[in-house]
């Protein structure tokens, strides 16, 4: 069996992994990689025609996001999914092309593409075992957001854990992932967003923004929740439904649209799906342009889209209360370098109106993630006990702080790939070389787009 590795490698992002078995060729996601100036597709990818299946973990875009681009190229073949990940990929990949139309991008953002990809997606349940060529698989929740699954396969007489993102803590929003309900593999690809970090605790957390809610609108303020439409809206939502406020909950933008499609969707392992409920048909949705101009005007709290204030009606609300000392906005995610959320948090700075400005609201970011600490990563490796570790998703110093972890704790054999490496396997060793081009062969290669939207407006991970 051969692993080869075409995004997520010493990176976040374009998540990708060929997996050779047999005569069969699957691929575990197919994402994009965002970054200040544009995005990349999966790099040394070629003859997807071949390609027999792919595995979607979930729906976010830099795992799901080069689907339409890989199809423009004649890949036909099964997208396994869950039933959540199928509903809420299709809504970001409409959003992808409403924004690609607008730029004037790669023509795999169309029409056609759109409905290809919906055309393969099967939809797989959670916890079932199915045979499918030479292979067996499994989803398990991943707990990092509606609809994420960790998938198990089996070939070769090998077992791979393919984690895709999870969190084995408990959220507002999502019932844990469970590495012991896995099994042992011989082995395991394993994310590694925050190897280098201890994320906050969640009960402390959710109490400080409450808290901080409250001041602001005890002092007659507003407040802007900027978030992601997937995850992170739905999470907020529930976390203020904790509380009574005097002032009306605003939602605006694609949250709406994905929070719905939540509600209808059947996961047994979205927590609090009840209050979500009840919250969903207390909150004001704002209807037009003129409705926004009115609510943004008055006390409230106004929790929209998109998550790092590049684009989306967030920035309308952010118009009307940069120069309002009483008010606040209150980050929820990870922020890229130069987006607007990124110079709020570091520099008190913003693009209003076309112009850098100072801004005088209160600003303060809350560290909410659908990722697991660098402890939850370190115990979810001794629960699987892997013959082979694999570490991906991560930023060069994350991963090469779990591999030390690792190589010191564990008797693993640890892998850190890079872009284009290939990892063969075997029951008796396991041999790492780089990946050989295909002369001659019809070649995806190290596609790159420019300035065309910020990583944001397309609902980036976190």
């Amino acid at each position: 069996m051969d692993l080869i590795f075409h995004g997520a490698a010493h990176e976040v992002g374009r998540s990708c992994i060929e997996m050779r078995t047999g005569n069969d060729r699957f691929l575990l996601d197919c994402g994009l990689k965002f970054h200040e100036s544009g995005f990349d597709y999966p790099a040394k990818v070629f003859e997807v025609r071949s390609v027999d299946g792919v595995f979607l973990s979930h729906a976010h875009l830099d795992h799901s996001g080069g689907l339409p681009f890989f199809e423009h190229y004649k890949m036909r073949c099964p997208i396994f999914c869950t039933a959540e990940t199928d509903h809420i990929t299709q809504i970001l990949l409409k959003d992808s092309h409403k924004i690609a139309r607008i730029k004037h991008l790669h023509e795999a953002f169309s029409n056609l593409e759109l409905k290809q990809v919906s055309q393969d997606i099967q939809k797989v349940a959670f916890n079932k075992e199915t045979q499918f060529r030479s292979i067996r698989y499994n989803f398990f929740n991943a707990g990092h957001i509606p609809g994420s699954a960790s998938v198990k396969i089996e070939a070769e007489g090998l077992s791979i854990l393919y984690t895709g993102d999870y969190n084995t803590r408990k959220t507002a929003l999502m019932e844990p992932a469970d590495p012991h309900t896995w099994g042992h593999v011989d082995v395991l690809i394993t994310e590694c967003t925050y190897g280098m970090r201890t994320l906050p605790d969640r009960d402390e957390l959710e109490r400080k923004f409450l808290e901080s809610v409250e001041e602001v609108i005890k002092r007659g303020g507003r407040v802007l929740v900027p978030v992601f439409a997937v995850g992170r809206a739905q999470e907020m939502l529930i976390i203020l439904g904790k509380r009574q406020w005097p002032v009306p909950i605003i939602m605006d933008g694609m949250a709406k649209k994905v929070t719905r499609a939540i509600l209808d969707g059947p996961n047994p392992y979205v927590a609090n799906k009840q209050l979500l409920s009840q919250l969903f048909d207390k909150v004001e949705f704002v209807t037009s342009e003129d409705h926004r101009t009115a609510v943004a005007q008055k006390p409230g709290i106004f929790v929209t889209t998109s998550g790092m204030l590049q684009g989306g009606p967030a920035i309308h609300y952010l118009e009307h209360m940069w120069s309002d000392a009483n008010s606040a906005v209150f980050l929820t995610g990870y922020q890229v370098k130069g987006t607007n959320g990124w110079m709020l948090d570091n520099e008190r700075t913003a693009y209003v109106g076309g112009y850098r400005t100072h801004v005088q609201c209160e600003v303060h970011r809350f560290d909410f993630s659908g990722h697991l600490s660098n402890e939850d990563i370190q115990n979810t490796i001794k629960a699987v006990q892997p013959r082979v570790l694999v570490l991906n998703h991560g930023n060069r110093e994350a991963i090469e702080a779990i591999a030390a972890w690792a190589k010191q704790n564990t008797k693993c054999e640890v892998f850190a790939p890079e872009i284009g490496e290939m990892l063969q396997l075997n029951d008796h060793s396991t041999i790492m070389k780089v990946y050989e081009e295909c002369i001659g062969a019809e070649c995806i290669n190290e596609h790159q787009h420019k300035n065309p939207h910020h990583p944001d407006t397309m609902e980036n991970d976190d």
